[in-house]
């Protein structure tokens, strides 16, 4: 048993620099289980309310992560997109030496909801291709993948290597398609229990909910998926110029 050194600052304090320090230097690795509270009750000579406060200030500043009737967990280092330019998963983490790969959960022709139809102005219940993937970064999973393109372009991405590559790439160095930009919606969600099994985390826990739509360079839409990041694991970076008057 280690008890805390008699200083002017509060037990808590201590507790939450010691435990920060060991995030912070690697003795306690990213998803790895903190004691419990009764462990560092324990074992640090200090109150269950003592415990409680340094874990919440840790949640608070992002270093760990509770997870009802499991503990307290490190946070998983968060990686940042830069969303000033349109780039694929892959392309905007190579730079930052991050591995990503991808798994193909489902491609399939499927009739286009109203929601698909608008996004892609096609028809409703027109075919279209829908491509269901698992995405991971550096061998841990990021990302839930649900895409949608015109079946006539879906055909041809049937003979991709989808698993290995960004799917822009492959419109652009593949099927010789000019990509012009993309619309992009950003909203706070929660997990479901599909959603969370894939990705490794609880029904209910936080995620980045992203829609986007990229359209080719004449503006025709080309490509609109639907994409549910970690939120504890994933961030989009964006600089903003105000403009000048």
């Amino acid at each position: 048993m280690s008890s805390l050194a008699p200083t002017l600052k509060p037990l808590y304090v201590q507790l939450r620099d010691d435990l920060r320090a060991r995030i912070l230097d690697g003795r306690l690795k990213p998803l790895e289980r903190l004691p419990s509270e009764a462990e560092l009750t324990e074992r640090h000579a200090v109150s269950r309310i003592t415990v409680r406060q340094a874990l919440n200030d840790l949640h608070k500043e992002g270093l760990i992560v509770k997870v009802h009737g499991k503990g307290s967990f490190v946070s998983q280092p968060k990686v940042a997109q830069d969303v000033t330019r349109l780039k694929g998963l892959a392309e905007a983490m190579f730079g930052e030496g991050h591995d990503v790969h991808n798994r193909t959960l489902s491609l399939k022709d499927v009739a286009a909801s109203v929601e698909v139809a608008e996004r892609l102005a096609v028809p409703a219940k027109s075919p279209v291709t829908e491509i269901r993937s698992l995405r991971y970064l550096d061998r841990q999973p990021i990302s839930v993948d649900v895409s949608y393109v015109p079946s006539e372009i879906g055909h041809r991405l049937k003979k991709s290597d989808l698993p290995a590559r960004d799917i822009i790439d492959i419109y652009e160095r593949d099927l010789g398609l000019a990509i012009g930009h993309a619309d992009v919606l950003i909203e706070a969600a929660s997990a479901d229990k599909i959603q969370g099994k894939l990705l490794r985390i609880e029904p209910g826990a936080p995620i980045l909910h992203i829609q986007r739509v990229i359209y080719t360079s004449d503006g025709r839409p080309l490509h609109f998926d639907s994409v549910s990041y970690r939120g504890d694991a994933f961030q989009y970076r964006l600089k903003i110029e105000r403009a000048r008057r």
